[in-house]
């Protein structure tokens, strides 16, 4: 395979992890090449190089399909809006992109990077403020998505009958993180104009293709008087009455409206595409009933009445869960392996046809806890192709595209060839005028002289 993403320097080399697939596609990376100095990105040196075809982008970011095969996300935050929009950075486009391949996506992650999307009228007070939760949500983060699934604590509580009380770490991070992400979104929105609020009409247009039938005149009339009352109270901060308002408004619109929730039975099945017995559908109505109903009657803000619907919902699926591991392995091997959009190699291939047949004789004797494990065994076969495929973090200094290059820094230095032009310009006319002036100060001094 063509080595696609290459060196522009002559130091040492190692080779990157993926070649644990036995492919050298991926770039080497160079060893001992942290900078210590933080300098300006204009003159940090270029070490890796990519090409390929732009598959969309989110301004400062672009996802690349590279010639390769693989999928990089680019980062374009050294440059400046003006380059960006400059780039005309289209689906389909043929990209070369120069910087840094990283190692994760820390980067992305980073205060710098989110800084850049912050609006320039912020103060250094609150960039302070928003560097410090920044910081404290990645910790976080870390935590919550490393390796292990479930963070306990266990704590013995004294007295005659001790028990040992096991408190989930996760779920009180995940509270912490929710609060950080609000206390930032707090500072970050006085820096933003006001939106004016949509008007009823515009409201309404949202619902327009799951409109089953026309809204009766009567019900207009409770639809428009609700959603004045909505307005009134965001426009006086009531944000907990307007939201009232609002769950009234969808109450009056719902018996209009094409939503999951009020899918029959029947229509769930289809649409989760299992084969279910007309005997086990009718074991499987009123579950799916309760839990519908228990969904269309939680209260938003109501933690018990969604642990309610969560407990319902896990019923439905509870008993669906045998008719799912059989949906699961309807298709011949190569059909299902076919929906993987990597290449996979024959003896891995291999493998993984084996593990499938197992899984299917398991699943037809109804050994559902065994199948499971057996499912367990051929995503970790296939971790390692995940983990080659995976896009893959670059930080961009240079973009050549549509016939133009645009590199970091460029208008930086356009600046500081303009002001040299400006004081040489400058330097040029003092000389002129001291040119002028000499003939006239020379006959100044003559005219002294006689007198």
């Amino acid at each position: 395979m063509k080595e696609q993403v290459k060196k522009t320097t002559k130091k040492p080399l190692v080779l990157a992890s993926a070649l644990i697939l036995g492919m050298t596609a991926f770039a080497p990376l160079q060893a001992g090449a942290a900078e210590k100095v933080e300098k300006p990105a204009y003159e940090i040196q270029i070490e890796d190089q990519l090409k390929g075809q732009i598959l969309f982008n989110h301004g400062y970011e672009v996802y690349v399909k590279g010639e390769d095969g693989k999928q990089y996300r680019i980062g374009l935050y050294d440059f400046t809006k003006e380059q960006i929009e400059q780039m005309n950075l289209s689906e389909g486009a043929d990209i070369i992109v120069e910087g840094k391949l990283l190692e994760s996506d820390e980067y992305f992650d980073s205060f710098e990077v989110y800084k850049k999307q912050l609006p320039e009228e912020i103060s250094d007070e609150d960039l302070a403020k928003l560097e410090v939760l920044l910081k404290e949500a990645n910790e976080i983060k870390k935590v919550l998505f490393s390796e292990e699934e479930v963070a306990v604590e266990e704590k013995a509580e004294e007295g005659e009958n001790t028990t040992k009380v096991v408190v989930d770490l996760n779920e009180e991070k995940w509270d912490r993180l929710s609060e950080i992400w609000e206390e930032m979104y707090e500072i970050e929105k006085v820096y933003y104009p006001e939106e004016e609020p949509e008007t009823f009409e515009e409201y309404m247009a949202y619902y327009d293709e799951i409109l089953e039938k026309n809204i009766s005149s009567e019900d207009l009339v409770k639809l428009e008087a609700l959603y004045g009352d909505y307005l009134k109270f965001l426009e006086n901060d009531e944000d907990e009455q307007a939201w009232e308002k609002i769950d009234e408004f969808h109450e009056v619109l719902k018996p209009y409206l094409d939503i999951p929730g009020q899918q029959t039975l029947k229509e769930f099945i289809e649409m989760m595409e299992l084969e279910v017995s007309d005997e086990d559908l009718e074991t499987l109505k009123p579950l799916y009933e309760d839990a519908v109903a228990a969904e269309e009657a939680a209260s938003r803000d109501s933690d018990e009445d969604w642990e309610l619907v969560n407990e319902k919902w896990g019923l439905v699926f509870e008993f669906l869960h045998p008719h799912m591991m059989e949906a699961r392995v309807s298709k011949p091997f190569a059909e299902f392996i076919a929906d993987f959009e990597f290449e996979i190699k024959e003896e891995d291939l291999a493998t993984l046809e084996t593990i499938y047949g197992e899984i299917n004789k398991l699943t037809a004797d109804k050994d559902y806890e065994g199948a499971e494990d057996k499912w367990d065994a051929f995503y970790e076969a296939l971790d390692p192709y995940f983990e080659y495929f995976r896009d893959l973090p670059f930080r961009a200094y240079q973009v050549e595209i549509n016939g133009k290059a645009f590199k970091v820094g460029d208008e930086i230095k356009t600046e500081v060839k303009e002001e040299q032009k400006e004081v040489a310009k400058e330097a040029k006319e003092e000389q002129k005028e001291e040119k002028e002036e000499a003939p006239k100060k020379e006959d100044n001094e003559a005219a002294a002289e006689k007198k």
